[in-house]
């Protein structure tokens, strides 16, 4: 089970818990939008790997305002 963590800011390439902590989602649900195809992800091994700018352009892609506010707050 993968537990959300906020990353380092300074990070650029997250782990799957970094990243579920950095867009506010479950594992449950970024392992869904990954098997859509709205979610580029590198898989090494077992491990999965998400650039930050990908995560910040499928937040903006999503259209949701509370994100776009999270995303500036991180800048």
């Amino acid at each position: 089970m993968i537990v959300p963590r906020k990353p380092d800011p300074d990070k650029t390439v997250f782990d799957a818990a970094e990243a579920c902590g950095y867009i506010g989602v479950s594992w449950n649900t970024l392992k869904k939008e990954i098997r859509a195809g709205s979610l580029k992800v590198k898989r090494v091994g077992a491990r999965y790997l998400f650039h930050k700018e990908l995560l910040d352009n499928f937040l903006i892609e999503k259209g949701d305002p509370v994100a776009d506010r999270i995303i500036r707050s991180l800048k």
